[in-house]
């Protein structure tokens, strides 16, 4: 979280930028969290930091087809 902190404390509206980000920094606390500051955000999240998402089982995932994915979205 600290990394993208400090990312956006440089720019000087953060509210005009969107951040995209791999797993490696994506987590849903950092994802809410720059929601409450009106910051958009887009990234993927490792199954490890998806506890509080309602998203689909990974045993149901590897089911399905190649290329299937869940996605959650908070609609702001």
């Amino acid at each position: 979280m600290k990394v993208i902190e400090e990312m956006i404390s440089v720019l000087e509206r953060p509210v005009k930028h969107e951040l995209y980000f791999n797993n490696f920094f994506a987590s849903y606390d950092l994802l809410e969290k720059l929601s409450d500051k009106m910051i958009r955000a887009t990234g993927t999240i490792r199954n490890s930091r998806a506890r509080k998402l309602p998203i689909m089982p990974v045993d149901e995932v590897k089911k399905k087809y190649r290329g299937f994915f869940d996605h959650v979205c908070n609609s702001t």
